[in-house]
């Protein structure tokens, strides 16, 4: 260079081309391939000309016409309903980075603010906290808002796992239950992609909402009508629903409804198993809500759970929404101060949901109550309907003493049947409970006995309703099985006396009896409580008649067999399939015939008893030292001929000392 100085281009100067060089749009296939320069003539450029070569057009070039089955207006839908979510989020997110020094609200609450209606269609619960938040908490609070996160957590596991070398730890703990839904590892269905949403019109979507509150809101009114159609439902169906509250409560009571549907119904709209999927993908935004929201949509799980025990693990969930709803004062009247009718009167709906709920679970599992009677203040809802509430200050003025399938006058029923049933377990179950004289329990038990006639004498009528638990059927089933409770066998009275025995078994007939009538009907759905209480029933009145001599003599051959073969038409009809009902099934089909050969037996019966055969029933871990266990085959062939052979005893010991221990777990008046 001359001089020795180099020059220097300015790079704010464009580069410029060489002289006479152009540059195609799309080049062809073959020049794309071969990286030479294309004139883009068509159909033949020059460069595949020349050579004689085939030349494609590049895809650039291709203008295809659209496919016929293109769902460019659905795409368009779903873009629009994306672009508000993320104009929403970017407000809250905008919002918060704004309040970063400042004052943010929490809605992680114990203490009530009465500021009237919330976002779930009932009050708003929560607590502020004036405190410096950091980026790093900013972060966390954002990502209750984000819908790409999966909720992994205990909600979701089975109630009943499988524990591996049960019986050689803590079988004796177990209940019933456990035992016959434990190893139920059936997959429910392959797992559907996140963005699945059930295809039903509004129409499709109002009548499955309106099932739900027709079929199941009268055993668990934990929802509000009207506010959930105004603010979760209709904004929902218009795709305006940006809350995830919303999406979840909308989606889990589809699944519940459709769970409910009569079995001539099904196929009509999409199986359960996919809306409650769909209601999964929004359970962490339930967790990060105010308590009381979370509360009702816990509840909601559970009355899902109720036909999934599997899906839901009901013993944790329900323990939850009932602590959670003790943490925020639930349980006190003096929570009720200040709030206007409508917001007092969920607070009480929703507190007795979750004390029926967790009292249902405690008592079928053998565990401890979440809370004592003693401790509650709350007092029971009124006797109104939605629409009435919904009227808030004229609320009052509309209260009636007739019942109507729309009211809570059901509700209010079945609540007072659990404080009894509580109060059962307690004074006869508990396994802590000092066991009273002779004398105080049969005094406990004529005055239970008493209430319970009470309850069913005056439970209310309805002249048309669409809901189980409003017929008098169901209210005929948990009779008797609050009755079935308070005679069987028990920790404070593991002898019961001829007289208890007779009971039962008119129970456990009775039980058959409406059990069969809503079966008959269709009105009988599958649920997991449903199946375990009919199999504790019928296994109670095989005991009794295996234990006490007169009362086989009361009954003829045929009239058990056709008991034992309802249970067994019951057990595989409302069990859809599953292999809890089948297995249900063989038991009791396997005791029935060992009870059938002792009508062959015209040995005198003896007013006695048989007490040696009663600590085989499930009690012998907590009352008895086990003789029987110890007993060999020889020695009981030796016995006197007014009992039965080994032949029909050992099935009975397979099944309480290594399989269903009926002593450990408690059944009761409910069905759900």
């Amino acid at each position: 260079m001359p001089g020795g100085k180099a020059t220097t281009v300015s790079p704010s100067l464009p580069r410029r081309h060489r002289r006479g060089l152009t540059r195609s749009a799309a080049a062809c296939e073959r020049c794309r391939r071969r990286k030479q320069k294309c004139d883009g003539r068509t159909p033949t450029c020059g460069a595949c000309e020349a050579v004689g070569a085939s030349c494609i057009p590049s895809e650039r070039l291709v203008v295809r016409p659209a496919h016929p089955e293109c769902q460019c207006d659905r795409l368009r839908g779903q873009l629009e309903t994306l672009q508000l979510q993320y104009d929403t989020l970017s407000q809250q997110f905008e919002e918060f980075r704004r309040q970063a020094g400042g004052e943010i609200p929490l809605r992680n609450s114990h203490a009530p603010d009465v500021s009237g209606l919330s976002s779930s269609g009932t009050i708003s619960v929560s607590r502020r906290h004036v405190c410096s938040t950091t980026p790093e908490e900013l972060r966390k609070q954002n990502l209750l808002f984000k819908s790409d996160i999966p909720y992994t957590g205990r909600i979701l596991r089975p109630t009943f796992p499988q524990r591996t070398r049960v019986r050689d730890t803590n079988g004796s703990a177990l209940s019933s239950a456990w035992r016959l839904w434990g190893d139920d590892t059936r997959p429910i269905e392959t797992p559907l992609p996140s963005t699945t949403i059930p295809d039903l019109d509004a129409e499709a979507y109002m009548n499955v909402a309106g099932t739900f509150f027709d079929r199941r809101w009268p055993y668990l009114p934990v929802l509000h009508r009207p506010t959930f159609l105004r603010e979760h439902l209709l904004p929902f169906l218009s795709r305006k629903a940006s809350s995830g509250i919303s999406m979840f409560l909308v989606n889990i009571v589809c699944a519940i409804a459709t769970a409910e549907k009569p079995l001539d119904q099904e196929g009509s709209t999409p199986s359960h198993r996919v809306f409650f999927h769909r209601a999964t993908q929004d359970l962490h935004r339930v967790i990060g809500t105010g308590d009381f929201e979370c509360v009702q949509c816990l509840l909601l799980l559970c009355m899902y759970g109720h036909n999934e025990p599997q899906s839901v693990n009901l013993w944790y969930t329900s323990g939850l929404a009932l602590q959670l709803a003790i943490g925020i004062d639930l349980h006190r009247k003096e929570s009720l101060m200040g709030r206007d009718v409508l917001s007092a009167e969920m607070v009480k709906r929703v507190f007795w949901c979750a004390y029926v709920t967790n009292c249902i679970m405690a008592i079928n599992m053998s565990r401890p109550l979440g809370i004592q009677g003693s401790d509650i203040t709350m007092p029971l809802p009124l006797q109104l309907t939605d629409d009435e509430l919904d009227d808030s200050p004229a609320a009052l003025d509309h209260a009636s003493i007739v019942p109507q399938v729309s009211d809570t006058s059901t509700f209010i029923h079945i609540i007072r049947l659990r404080k009894i049933n509580a109060d059962i377990y307690n004074s006869f179950h508990s396994i802590g409970q000092r066991r009273p004289d002779a004398e105080a329990l049969e005094s406990r038990r004529k005055q239970y006995f008493s209430e319970l006639n009470h309850w069913v004498s005056t439970a209310p009528r309805y002249m048309q309703t669409l809901s189980t638990f409003q017929s008098p059927h169901w209210f005929q089933i948990a009779f008797h099985h609050a009755v079935l409770t308070l005679n069987r066998p028990s920790r404070a009275a593991p002898m019961p006396s001829y007289e208890n025995l007779r009971i039962c078994i008119e129970a456990a007939i009775g039980l058959i009896s409406s059990y069969s009538a809503l079966y008959a009907m269709n009105r009988i759905r599958y649920t997991f409580v449903a199946i375990h209480a009919l199999f504790m029933a019928a296994l109670t009145m095989l005991y009794a008649l295996r234990a006490s001599p007169p009362l086989r003599h009361e009954l003829t051959r045929p009239v058990v067999q056709t008991n034992i073969l309802t249970f067994l038409t019951l057990f595989r009809g409302i069990s859809n399939g599953r292999v809890v009902g089948e297995k249900c099934s063989k038991i009791v089909e396997r005791l029935g015939n060992c009870i059938l050969t002792l009508f062959d037996d015209a040995t005198a019966a003896s007013v006695d008893v048989d007490t040696e055969f009663q600590s085989w029933f499930g009690l012998q871990s907590h009352a008895f030292a086990g003789s029987a266990q110890s007993m060999s085959v020889s020695e009981m062939e030796n016995k006197s001929p007014q009992y039965p052979d080994a032949r029909v005893d050992i099935p009975w010991s397979d099944l309480f000392l290594e399989g269903i221990d009926i002593g450990s777990t408690d059944v009761w008046g409910f069905l759900t």
